[in-house]
């Protein structure tokens, strides 16, 4: 399972680091292509029901997958955050392993989210400013986690404002999981 965990968070940060802008050229541009067509995660994602949730402008999705973990970035054209990553990885746990093993142990209960949920805010790092993650582990045996990260210099409480938002999110992707 922690191995499983580990293949998500890996395959999330090198994500987000391939779609760091610092090298970007100026020939790449907003793609016009749904955010399925990235592949991997992404095919749950659609640029127009997630900016509509979040009031965020995304426009750039990028997918992978590795072994059992399917993972996908959006951001906006703009700069590299914010961003928001969703990883799926299918699991033969249950909700009681998911709740002390894959839960994170500061993070509060999410009810009616999959067959156990939960919620957390997550600081701001270096080079990111706040955000939100939603974990759920699916009835179709899938862990789901989908976590935002807002642009560096957002207080704290924009994160909370995005926390209710995320999980209506979340609640959408479930219901669409295959």
């Amino acid at each position: 399972m922690r191995r499983v965990l580990l293949a998500v968070v890996a395959l999330s940060a090198t994500l987000a680091a391939g779609c760091d802008d610092a090298g970007a050229s100026p020939a790449a541009q907003a793609s016009t292509a749904p955010a399925a067509a990235a592949g991997g995660a992404c095919q749950l994602l659609d640029f127009g029901m997630v900016n509509t949730k979040l009031g965020l402008n995304l426009s750039i999705a990028a997918g992978a997958s590795m072994d059992n973990t399917f993972s996908c970035v959006l951001q906006s054209a703009g700069g590299s955050y914010p961003d928001l990553v969703l990883s799926v990885s299918t699991t033969g746990i249950g909700p009681d392993v998911f709740g002390s093993d894959v839960q994170p142990k500061d993070a509060q209960t999410v009810e009616g989210l999959g067959l156990v949920g939960y919620q957390m805010q997550t600081p701001a790092a270096e080079k990111a400013g706040p955000g939100v993650e939603v974990g759920w582990l699916a009835g179709n045996k899938r862990i789901i986690k989908l976590s935002l990260r807002l642009a560096p210099g957002n207080p704290d409480d924009k994160a909370a404002e995005a926390m209710p938002k995320m999980i209506e999110l979340a609640k959408l992707i479930d219901l669409s999981s295959l």
